[in-house]
């Protein structure tokens, strides 16, 4: 059975405390490479094993003969050499070498007096990095949930990352927080699997959840690509996006006679929410500072409706002032308007969000209505 085992911060001592807390649960430690530990089943009948960390002392002398004559050294003294490991730092080649003996009254293998201290130095130092880089996560998915909800909302391929990058932040925040205590107690491992790797533990969980949140945007980016073209004359640059739309500025009879013109349309379906944005604009220039007209739609379509409600709360909506005529003009449980060119419009299961740069009074509520399958 192999087991990957985050070896950033250790000494001899938890090491092998580690392998022989597993020895004695009917695991034989066989052999590592790098992080993966490979185990067989075993009958523990009062075997010890230890780890004992190997410098190179010679640059000039190849560590191979030097692991020879120290494996011979270790067997004159009794104890069985079951493997080598791979240098674990090419700076100054440092090697475990992991022994075993079914003798009691053997000493224990000289191990480095400083390795322990070095490695509580490292642990202080990791657990100071995790808990920053989880300070960041934490504000990272705040901003983000509470910028854009519709999108974590509506799209599985967020959603699911998300929520398993949080369960491994709360991981790797409880490790680091209980790292913390096996520091200040300063004991590396004096109960076998106990505190063995806190620190390493909470390192690899909070890898493990900004991997998450990686690939949930490069699957937005390669789900949603944006195909959008820069159109660029002299020092004029704009980017134009040419998207097939349910419902443009002609529909609703706005002027949209700029030279240039801007179609985008995106639409996500997920287990929670359906959304669907859409934006129609013309300009005069390619700097885009003269927009002549503007039309942009957003339409949420969810049973779970304190998804709704957040989104309206998050995007300012409800503090627009309600108003009863236009509730009637469409059709619409509840209306929010800015009473120009804003409006947002609530009905069963659905939250219209809509924007003109014409007048909401001039606007024909059925085409829009019927064009975006509200009801």
């Amino acid at each position: 059975m192999n087991r990957f085992i985050l070896l950033l911060n250790h000494d001899d001592h938890a090491l092998s405390a580690y392998l022989q807390h597993c020895l004695e649960n009917g695991e034989q430690f066989v052999k590592s490479s790098g992080n993966i530990f490979t185990f067989g089943k075993t009958s523990s009948h009062g075997e010890k094993i230890k780890v004992v960390t190997y410098k190179n002392e010679d640059p000039d002398l190849k560590m191979k003969f030097q692991m020879e004559d120290y494996s011979a050294l270790m067997k004159k003294r009794g104890w069985r050499v079951l493997h080598i490991g791979n240098p674990e730092d090419i700076f100054d080649s440092k090697r475990h070498v992991f022994l075993q003996t079914d003798k009691n009254d053997l000493p224990d293998p000289i191990t480095d007096p400083g390795l322990a201290e070095k490695a509580q130095k490292r642990e202080q130092k990791s657990v100071i990095r995790c808990m920053a880089m989880l300070l960041l996560l934490l504000g990272f998915a705040i901003f983000f949930v509470g910028h854009d909800p519709d999108i974590l909302l509506s799209s599985n391929h967020i959603l699911i990352p998300g929520v398993l990058a949080f369960l491994f932040w709360v991981l790797s925040l409880i490790y680091g927080i209980k790292g913390i205590f096996v520091i200040k107690a300063k004991k590396q491992c004096e109960n076998g699997f106990k505190n063995f790797l806190s620190v390493d533990n909470a390192v690899l969980y909070c890898m493990i959840s900004v991997f998450l949140l990686l690939i949930s945007l490069v699957m937005d980016l390669y789900l949603y690509p944006d195909n959008g073209q820069y159109l660029v004359k002299g020092e004029q640059r704009i980017k134009i996006y040419q998207d097939t739309l349910p419902l443009r500025l002609g529909d609703l009879a706005i002027d949209s006679g700029g030279i240039y013109s801007s179609r985008r349309l995106t639409e996500r379906n997920g287990f929670l929410m359906k959304s669907l944005y859409g934006s129609d604009q013309s300009f005069s220039d390619l700097k885009g500072t003269e927009n002549l007209s503007l039309l942009s739609y957003s339409v949420y379509q969810s049973d779970w409706n304190a998804g709704l409600d957040w989104i309206a709360s998050v995007k300012g909506l409800q503090k627009l002032p309600s108003d009863d005529d236009l509730s009637v003009r469409w059709k619409s449980d509840e209306v929010h308007t800015d009473g120009h060119h804003r409006l947002s419009a609530r009905y069963p299961g659905t939250l219209l969000v809509f924007s003109t740069s014409a007048e909401i009074k001039d606007i024909d509520p059925e085409i829009v209505l019927n064009e975006l399958s509200v009801k």
